[in-house]
């Protein structure tokens, strides 16, 4: 995708916890630099109990704290920039 473009381009994107590190890494990939913002904010209510228990586990395994966020019902995202 970047590689069409001949430069590194900034981005800046609300990346759901559960795919924090994933995303990271793919923009590192590129060559830039990437600041994770310390919040999160809300991004919906997930569909059943199955999803929400797989977002747990997800959060949790990636060494995040899912308490009142993924718990509580709702996808959160963080701010990624990079650059």
């Amino acid at each position: 995708m970047f590689t069409a473009i001949g430069r590194p381009v900034p981005v800046a994107a609300f990346v759901l916890r559960t795919h924090d590190g994933p995303i990271s890494r793919r923009l590192r990939s590129y060559g830039l630099s990437v600041e994770r913002a310390a919040t999160t904010q809300p991004q919906r209510r997930f569909t059943d109990h199955g999803e929400q228990e797989r977002a747990v586990a997800t959060v949790t395994a990636c060494g995040e704290d899912p308490t009142g966020k993924e718990s509580a019902g709702y996808f959160h995202t963080r701010l990624h920039l990079a650059r």
